[in-house]
């Protein structure tokens, strides 16, 4: 693995890398939601994933802004306004539909997920460059 040039460089790899992670533990989540638990499970975890990834987004967007020094007022409510979206996609899957609130809850937790792949991808790159002297 080549050595990347700046620190900037070894951000925006990190956060491809949690896209992609994010993509496809959402894709064998919502396999194996409906696996077990049929189609409201793979439903109900598709949904959790995407408000992740959604809220992944808004939060990046929020950290940006504040790290450039911008104030902008559609940011704090992007903030603000996962939350709002979290709890108003667990509501109307209670409320509305027979999908798995559980798989709901497990699809949330797709960003940690992605997070944590991403840490040891990390681990792994350093401790194999430790080793070849890199």
């Amino acid at each position: 693995m080549a050595e990347l040039s700046t620190e900037g460089d070894f951000y925006l790899s990190a956060e491809r890398r949690i896209w992609r992670f994010q993509l496809a533990i959402a894709a064998m989540g919502t396999a194996g939601a409906g696996w077990l638990t049929g189609a409201g499970g793979a439903a109900g975890f598709a949904v959790g994933a995407a408000v992740s990834a959604l809220n992944f987004r808004w939060l990046k967007q929020a950290v940006d802004a504040v790290a450039a020094g911008r104030r902008r007022r559609l940011l704090v409510w992007k903030f603000v306004g996962r939350y709002l979206l979290i709890g108003a996609a667990a509501y109307a899957i209670l409320r509305y539909t027979a999908w798995n609130v559980k798989a709901l809850v497990a699809g949330l937790f797709l960003f940690v997920a992605a997070i944590l792949a991403e840490i040891c991808f990390e681990i792994v790159v350093g401790l194999r460059n430790d080793r070849h002297g890199t």
